[in-house]
């Protein structure tokens, strides 16, 4: 799961996206609605993944 950053620097889970439509979804965490083109998404169908920062070696 994606986070962002906050103004007091905790992190805080980014917004999840309709895939559909990509506006911003309401509800969750287990069954999300799109209020602009109606449907409901569960959790398992939106893309979770991540990029991985390679890390420099020690």
């Amino acid at each position: 799961m994606s986070t962002l950053t906050t103004s007091t620097g905790t992190r805080a889970p980014a917004k999840k996206r309709c895939p559909r439509c990509t506006t911003a979804l309401d509800g969750g965490p287990v069954l999300f609605h799109c209020p602009t083109c109606k449907k409901s998404v569960y959790a398992a169908d939106l893309d979770n993944e991540f990029p991985a920062t390679l890390g420099r070696a020690a």
